[in-house]
């Protein structure tokens, strides 16, 4: 890794760090109970499915993203979702350009700070993704050069919902991947929809 990549992730760090900290300090969450809407009621399970774009990090430009998450609702300020997450094509940066796919699946904890009609939460998760590249968008022609890799990764960040209908609230979320060789680092910011589904 160069220096330039070094400072890079360390920035990206340094602002996820703050980002999260500025979201705890904002909700209050130590001065105030959690809301509790019918979403973040314990023994319930969500679907949301998301779109968004990834950027920065190793992506030298904006990439669209989508997914799909599903979760359960341990207790009114903790849930577990399981995320699968597409960058259909990335342009990615490593000395050579080349254009790249990438997916990944993520098991994530988030915590429900207090609010009232708007309620925050921070999120932190590991898994695995996979990536692979377009060997015939490469600048010059590397023999050995791999053409896919599954590696462990981390993501972290935060994000707001609010609840519109008994059964469905919406969703903001910013979060920042680290990846490994093929699988690049880089910022998230989606919108999705979350579901509630019906208890039987």
């Amino acid at each position: 890794m160069n220096a330039s990549k070094t400072t890079r992730a360390r920035l990206n760090i340094a602002a996820g760090a703050v980002f999260c900290t500025v979201l705890a300090f904002a909700s209050g969450a130590s001065a105030q109970p959690a809301a509790t809407t019918s979403l973040t009621a314990p023994g319930t399970w969500t679907v949301t499915p998301f779109i968004g774009v990834g950027f920065s990090g190793d992506l030298d430009s904006g990439s669209k993203d989508f997914g799909v998450a599903g979760g359960y609702t341990w207790s009114p300020r903790i849930s577990f979702e399981g995320e699968f997450n597409l960058l259909p094509t990335t342009e990615v940066s490593t000395g050579v350009e080349f254009n790249s796919q990438e997916w990944s699946l993520t098991g994530n904890v988030l915590y429900h700070f207090s609010g009232r009609n708007f309620v925050p939460y921070g999120v932190f998760g590991i898994g695995f993704g996979h990536g692979s590249i377009d060997e015939e968008s490469a600048l010059i022609t590397l023999p050995d050069l791999d053409t896919s890799s599954t590696e462990f990764i981390v993501n972290f960040g935060g994000g707001v919902e609010r609840q519109i209908r008994q059964r469905m609230a919406i969703r903001g979320d910013l979060r920042y991947f680290f990846g490994g060789d093929l699988v690049p680092d880089f910022w998230r910011l989606s919108a999705g929809v979350t579901f509630q589904l019906p208890k039987r």
